[in-house]
């Protein structure tokens, strides 16, 4: 059986090296574009103006399918978010490993895209569903809801190094909605 100390100083040599690994990963460079101040603020711009046109063209387009789907995941958030495990994790895992073979690549390829094209419809989703729950009062959604769930969404974003990971967590809730809609009305 090991020892204890044996383990703490494995524990400690692996923080030391993880530590290190961010210490080098941060850049040194004199000039203004990499202050990280800037690449915050760079990072909230671009995810803000991202949100905000996936948001708007959410509510805009499809105005009585982004109500119902807000009204979804405000009346059952945890079914959104199984589906949302399903659907972001678990099913583009399985198609993966479905693409191993020949046959199967014929079948994750399209699947994949079909992801992607549910992944940005959830994103926009979950846009307006953060929005509506801030300023909504009465069950309808607009743009101006939209904008506002960007606005809250480019934050979490923003946070370097787990920015992208938070927001792709929070974004699984408007995914499962999308992907739940889909299975039920292939499975009529």
């Amino acid at each position: 059986m090991p020892s204890k100390h044996a383990l703490r100083s494995l524990g400690s040599l692996l923080a030391v090296l993880g530590l290190s690994g961010v210490a080098t990963a941060q850049s040194t460079a004199p000039d203004g574009f990499t202050n990280p101040a800037f690449g915050v603020v760079l990072q909230f711009g671009i995810g803000f103006v991202v949100l905000a046109v996936l948001g708007a063209a959410a509510a805009a387009i499809g105005p009585e399918y982004t109500t119902n789907a807000v009204r979804e995941i405000q009346d059952d958030p945890g079914a959104a978010i199984g589906w949302g495990i399903l659907v972001g994790i678990l099913l583009p895992i399985g198609l993966v490993l479905l693409a191993l073979t020949v046959i199967g690549a014929l079948i994750s390829i399209p699947g994949l895209l079909l992801l992607g094209v549910l992944g940005i419809v959830g994103t926009g989703i979950t846009a307006v569903w953060v929005g509506n729950s801030v300023i909504g009062d009465d069950g309808t959604v607009s743009v101006t809801d939209g904008v506002a769930g960007a606005l809250l969404l480019a934050v979490p974003f923003a946070i370097p190094v787990v920015g992208g990971f938070l927001l792709n967590l929070i974004t699984l809730v408007g995914l499962g909605v999308v992907g739940r809609d889909l299975y039920e009305s292939w499975s009529d």
